[in-house]
């Protein structure tokens, strides 16, 4: 009896790391770049679903998700993009003069305090010290500074938060756009985020939200010959039929419409369906490496 319940046991567990490691090398296999009509394509199709979803996106006033729209705009001059930053503006008057205005070329306020940042998640509250480079909040919120380390991400309350490390690469390379001077090992700094990515690439084969988050911010934070051409096209072959992209990918359907698949929490059951934070970053990323092949 033991030795049928090992069996019962150890066969479904053999397929499970079989399956895995062949996701492992399907995620690191040696291709060719993607072509460059293939990304001008899937780009037109993501930025066409920003248009048909604009009361959607529009009622998400998350500034880093427009931030990346407005990155996106500076590299294309796409005016569809321009329409939906000004919309934005519009409808969120106040943030042009708020902490989050260093985003968009915005004044910076250097003097902001704890306060100005009380209750944010943490990740938020290193993107204002960093955009506004508000070294009092660093010297008033110990966590602050420590998002300033390289092994931040690594402590046991954020080592299972997949996005922790970009959030925290995104916060340095601010520090390193705006100037601050506050880091003297800011390379030291980046350099061992970057190669930490890396790794989550390698191993993380969820071609999920994080996933595209950790390809954007090895492009934008000068590590661009480091990204896999295989990481560029598993973006590209997850995008969804209406041009978005999610934070679900289906792997065994089932006649409710619901399906076993990968998510943020490893595996859980959902639908596919796009999202603007997903889609934002998959359009600020290919009008990236469209722009550095032209």
């Amino acid at each position: 009896m033991f030795k049928k319940i090992i069996v019962l046991i150890a066969i479904p567990t053999c397929l499970i790391l079989l399956a895995y490691l062949y996701g492992v090398y399907q995620n690191n296999r040696d291709i060719d770049f993607p072509e460059e009509k293939q990304m001008q394509q899937q780009l037109e199709k993501s930025v066409q679903w920003l248009i048909n979803n604009e009361r959607q996106i529009l009622s998400d006033v998350n500034p880093m998700l427009w931030w990346m729209l407005f990155e996106t705009f500076n590299i294309s001059h796409d005016e569809r993009i321009a329409g939906l930053l000004e919309k934005y503006y519009q409808r969120n008057r106040q943030i042009q003069d708020s902490v989050w205005a260093p985003l968009f070329d915005g004044q910076q306020r250097q003097h902001l305090s704890a306060y100005s940042v009380q209750g944010l998640p943490y990740y938020n509250q290193h993107f204002i010290y960093a955009l506004n480079c508000a070294s009092g909040i660093e010297r008033e919120l110990p966590i602050v500074a420590q998002q300033n380390t390289v092994d931040f991400c690594h402590q046991a309350d954020y080592f299972y938060r997949p996005a922790c490390t970009t959030h925290q690469l995104m916060g340095i390379n601010f520090i390193f756009e705006k100037q601050c001077g506050f880091l003297k090992n800011i390379d030291e700094v980046s350099q061992s985020l970057q190669r930490d990515i890396l790794t989550q690439l390698v191993w993380d084969i969820r071609v999920v939200d994080v996933y595209l988050q950790r390809v954007l911010m090895l492009l934008i934070t000068g590590a661009q010959d480091s990204v896999e051409p295989v990481w560029i096209q598993q973006v590209l072959d997850h995008q969804l039929e209406d041009g978005g992209w999610g934070n679900f990918v289906s792997l065994i359907g089932s006649d409710t419409g619901r399906s076993l698949g990968f998510s943020p929490r490893v595996l859980s059951l959902g639908r596919e369906k796009s999202d603007f934070h997903a889609t934002a970053q998959a359009v600020y990323m290919l009008s990236f490496l469209l722009n550095s092949k032209s």
